[in-house]
């Protein structure tokens, strides 16, 4: 905006005017005879008023372009490119036929092959009747035969190439040795009649179809017009906004060709040239008398200015260069008469164009114009998109850093959807990108874009936030680590806009509609949208959204923007589901159209009878030494569901070299009112059995069931009534040990005063009350797992894990801690993992112990004595001062 401010509007007036960096605000006359240039014309031309071409001057030019688009001419020696040259340009030696005198030089050693006119279909019609009259009324001409200097213009004949069919000339171009040898020559352009009289009809007034075709190749850049502009059935560079005077296009399809095959078939027809049927020939003499002019003095004075006019001609006459010439008058003056008459021939025939066929573009009224536009048109979107690379980055981390940390995990097992983190997600940047529009919008109100509407602007930006954000969230389903997603997402939304270059002012409206599901691409496009209505002082409103510039709308980026919100929501919620993870599960790729998944299921549906392979199970584990049978309250838990099945559960993780089976097939029941503690050394398989039970990790086969859901496919109903006390702490860094529990006690369903008695009764339980304004960096090691107990009782957890608990508490928290837990076991199924034999033995109503994945024994601590121990060591401290002994 402040860089707009130091650059000065200008004033464009009425008439014909533009607003040229060095000439911006210039008002001219329509016949300027100078200050336009086309890029396949190498001559100066009029500024805006241009006279159409001549067919001598198209011929003409086809000698020309022959030598320009020679293959490596600098091979010959500087006497045969001398001749080369001089036969091709000035000699009209442009035959392919190497036996007619009017060939292409010798010298010319196969370098140059000639352009055609290609005309289509070759039958009676095209060769016997129009080629032949068009070659009455364009001769082979001599206009200078000197002994040192000759121009010759080339016949209609010398100058066409016949194609059997209008697909047959559509392959030839499309060839592989198109345009290499004089066999092949190039095309320049082509006639195709496409309905025509045939037999005894040729000659007769009848309807007659035709197209016209040129090369439309581009040019330098890709914003060049070409030869003509491309007819692909879209609008080309359509520019509603536009103010000033474009001359790209009327200016082509005047000087390079196209009128003049148009003109010369509208004479060809308007005269229909007398046919003789017995001997399939014309006379040239036109049936209809009145299409041809009287000749008269003055009127071919004026009909010869239209070749002194004519830029192909003035073109080929530079090229030519020869000495004491400087225009086509000077030849004009040393014509005998048949020559001139010659000349006239076609000219006099209707329509005659008096003062040469002219075009010009209407006057413009007045507007002001801001350079600013024009100078910073390069990077004016790029300075957008990287505006926004910061904001995206921070998005990447936060989403990613959540699951890195295994904070949303967390949440997932304490109670929240999902869903619910998502959307939460959502709103609160969703809050924070539509201050930022507001304030992009007002800044552009005042700044960059003070002539288009507040709301437009702040749609504009506000839903391209939106999409930044689905793009975002799309993009952090596919990484683990913050810092890797961040930089491949920054990476990629730069890579997104970058392929918004590859679109030219000329691509088409559908094209750059499909571009814009990249939303970097539509703000790209639709940003240049806005500088181009800013130009001229108009800007986007309401009204003139839908209003194409450029082959693009506002409305068209706002409408994408919104779609790729939508689109890149669906993709990310997909990829959040079956893209796998360190932590949490994941579901098979068809998962969306799986009936099961969509399937209601029944909530605590339990069979009342024990399945058959229950009770293998049973009779297996009472048959084992090592494992302690179960009460008869206890085998109810297990019918009634109230116990925590796990059956034949494994996990076999990919390493380096192979697998590492971490569980392997475990079996073990777990009952309420009861701590079961799982004892190991590190590497048991502990954590990860309590990982798979709470769905951190996917099984790799088994199952384990309570209240007759899955972990395989209930796992979400599960976690609403499941507590867990992480190995390591996952706590949030921005909250305090309150609001910790406050957050988790909303998410169990505590409100009001209750949540508050419920926080203040944890706090007290677990000894936090002086650190309860603490924020988790501010706590011991001891503090934080006393935080991570306290936050698994909360609510009505039934099914609460605790691993490794009390790890880097003194023995006084461990105390208390152990009393805690001894205290919330009621109606609860309590698993601990601990290396402590002295805490399992106080705490745990059953002990499990786990070795290399496996279960190898389980009982109460008086079982596990009397099955392993080999008695009681009793040690005595003797009291010197007391004892004599």
């Amino acid at each position: 905006g402040v860089l707009k401010l130091l650059t000065e509007t200008v004033e464009v007036p009425s008439g014909w005017s533009d607003d040229a960096d060095n000439t911006a605000g210039t008002r001219y006359n329509l016949f300027q005879p100078t200050g336009q240039s086309i890029e396949w014309v190498d001559t100066d031309l009029p500024k805006f008023a241009l006279h159409e071409s001549t067919m001598t001057g198209l011929m003409l030019k086809l000698g020309r372009q022959s030598i320009d688009d020679g293959l490596r001419l600098e091979d010959l020696s500087a006497s045969d490119l001398a001749a080369c040259r001089t036969g091709v340009l000035a000699g009209g030696l442009v035959d392919t036929n190497t036996s007619s005198p009017f060939s292409v030089p010798t010298e010319c050693a196969g370098k140059v092959v000639p352009y055609k006119i290609g005309v289509a279909p070759d039958n009676a019609f095209t060769r016997s009747y129009f080629a032949e009259a068009m070659d009455m009324w364009y001769p082979r001409l001599d206009l200078i035969n000197s002994t040192t200097e000759t121009l010759t213009i080339p016949s209609f004949k010398e100058s066409i190439q016949f194609f059997d069919t209008n697909d047959a000339l559509t392959d030839y171009v499309k060839s592989d040795n198109y345009g290499d040898n004089l066999d092949n020559p190039k095309i320049y352009a082509a006639i195709v009649f496409d309905s025509a009289p045939s037999g005894d009809d040729i000659g007769s007034f009848g309807s007659i179809e035709y197209s016209l075709r040129l090369n439309s190749t581009q040019g330098d850049d890709m914003d060049s017009v070409g030869r003509v502009p491309t007819t692909d059935g879209s609008l080309q560079d359509v520019d509603s906004f536009q103010k000033d005077i474009v001359t790209d296009y009327y200016s082509v399809y005047t000087v390079t060709g196209f009128m003049t095959l148009q003109t010369l078939v509208t004479r060809f027809v308007t005269c229909m040239p007398e046919w003789i049927s017995a001997n399939q020939s014309t006379t040239g003499v036109c049936q209809r008398l009145q299409t041809t002019a009287v000749a008269s003095s003055e009127l071919d004075n004026t009909l010869l200015d239209v070749l002194t006019e004519d830029g192909l001609i003035q073109e080929a006459l530079s090229g030519i260069g020869m000495s004491g010439v400087t225009s086509f008058s000077t030849i004009l003056a040393g014509l005998s008469n048949n020559t001139k008459e010659a000349l006239l021939t076609p000219l006099r025939q209707a329509p005659q164009s008096m003062l040469g066929a002219t075009v010009a573009p209407f006057p413009v009224d007045h507007y002001t114009s801001s350079p600013f536009y024009d100078n910073v048109s390069s990077v004016f979107s790029i300075v957008f998109v990287m505006a926004y690379l910061f904001t995206i980055s921070r998005i990447l981390v936060v989403l990613i850093q959540e699951k890195e940390l295994r904070l949303r995990e967390f949440m997932k097992i304490l109670g929240v959807t999902e869903k619910s983190i998502i959307l939460t997600w959502y709103m609160t940047y969703a809050a924070i990108l539509f201050v930022g529009a507001v304030v992009q919008a007002l800044a552009g109100l005042v700044g960059l874009f003070p002539n288009s509407s507040v709301i437009v602007t702040f749609l504009f930006f506000f839903l391209f936030g939106l999409s930044v954000l689905a793009l975002a969230f799309l993009i952090s389903t596919l990484f683990s680590k913050a810092r890797v997603g961040a930089f491949v997402g920054m990476v990629a939304f730069f890579a997104m806009y970058a392929i918004s270059q590859g679109f030219s002012d000329s691509t088409a409206e559908n094209t750059k509609r499909i571009g814009s599901i990249l939303s970097p691409v539509a703000l790209s496009l639709g940003v240049n949208v806005l500088a181009n209505a800013e130009k001229t002082g108009e800007g986007v409103q309401f009204s003139t959204m839908d209003t194409l510039s450029h082959n693009y709308r506002i409305s068209t980026a706002v409408g994408m923007f919104a779609f790729d919100t939508v689109l890149y929501t669906v993709l990310g919620l997909y990829f959040a589901k079956v893209m796998p993870k360190e932590y949490g599960t994941t579901l098979k790729w068809y998962f969306p159209v799986s009936p099961s998944y969509w399937r209601s299921r029944k909530q605590n549906e339990v069979s009342t009878e024990t399945p058959a392979d229950n009770l293998l199970d049973n009779v297996t584990l009472e048959l084992n030494p090592d494992f302690e049978p179960v009460s008869t309250d206890l085998r109810e838990q297990e019918r009634n569901g109230e116990a925590l099945t796990v059956k034949r559960l494994r996990k076999v993780f990919q390493v380096p070299g192979g697998e590492k089976i971490a569980v392997k097939g475990l079996d073990i029941t777990m009952y309420k009112d009861q701590i079961t503690c799982l004892l190991g050394h590190n590497g048991a398989g502990k954590t990860t059995l309590i990982s798979m039970l709470t769905g951190m990790t996917a099984p790799s086969s088994g199952n384990a069931t309570y209240r007759g859901l899955s972990i395989n496919e209930d796992m979400d109903e599960m976690r609403r009534s499941l507590g867990i006390c992480f190995q390591h702490d996952v706590l949030f860094p921005e909250l305090t040990v309150q609001e910790h529990l406050q957050f988790f006690g909303q998410i169990k369903g505590y409100a009001n005063e209750e949540l508050q008695a419920v926080v203040d009764r944890q706090i007290r339980e677990v000894g936090l009350t002086e650190k309860r304004n603490s924020r988790p960096n501010d706590l011991s090691g001891g503090m934080k797992r006393k935080l991570s107990v306290a936050v698994s009782l909360l609510g009505d957890s039934s099914l609460v894990f605790l691993d490794e608990p009390t790890s880097g508490m003194d023995p006084y928290s461990r105390r208390s801690t152990w009393e805690i837990l001894l205290n919330n076991r009621n109606d609860r199924v309590m698993v601990l993992t601990t290396h402590f034999m002295d805490e399992a033995d106080i705490l745990g109503d059953r002990i499990a112990i786990m070795a290399e994945g496996e279960m190898r024994c389980c009982g109460s601590s008086l079982f596990l004595k009397n099955r392993f121990g080999a008695g009681y060591n009793l040690t005595l401290v003797k009291d010197d001062a007391k004892c004599d002994d």
